[in-house]
């Protein structure tokens, strides 16, 4: 499953995050991670999810990033649900212009590896492409 919250800043999107990632701990088998570009969520999750700080890795692309999720599943096979808040503030370099080559990666890992994303991404809905529509939770 991939889940898509887009809105602009202040429209109570990191609120769903926290939410939905506390509530996915008790709720599903497997270990759940939330990448952050920063630390300000580290003590509203439970302390049983993973936390990434991409503010430690020097994310430019898409690509690393995908690269830094391949490299969490291959570290822990019982991933089953990847929330990422701000999408853009972790790979700052990035727009809404390229996102739908992010989300068939994200697509491609959810079949192959049957983990679970939520992504945030601070944004207009109007700049949403189709495939990202597809996904609007």
């Amino acid at each position: 499953m991939i889940k898509i919250h887009i809105g602009l800043k202040g429209s109570g999107k990191t609120k769903k995050l926290v939410d939905a990632a506390n509530a996915a701990v008790s709720a599903e088998k497997g270990n759940v991670v939330c990448i952050e570009a920063d630390n300000r969520l580290i003590h509203d999750l439970d302390r049983e999810i993973r936390f990434v700080n991409t503010d430690d890795f020097d994310i430019t692309n898409f690509d690393m990033f995908i690269g830094m999720i391949y490299g969490i599943l291959a570290q822990n096979f019982d991933t089953t649900h990847i929330f990422i808040d701000s999408l853009f503030k972790s790979v700052p370099a990035e727009n809404m212009a390229n996102i739908d080559s992010f989300i068939k990666a994200l697509e491609s890992i959810e079949a192959k590896f049957n983990v679970s994303f939520t992504l945030m991404i601070s944004a207009d809905e109007s700049e949403a492409t189709e495939l990202v529509k597809k996904y609007l939770g």
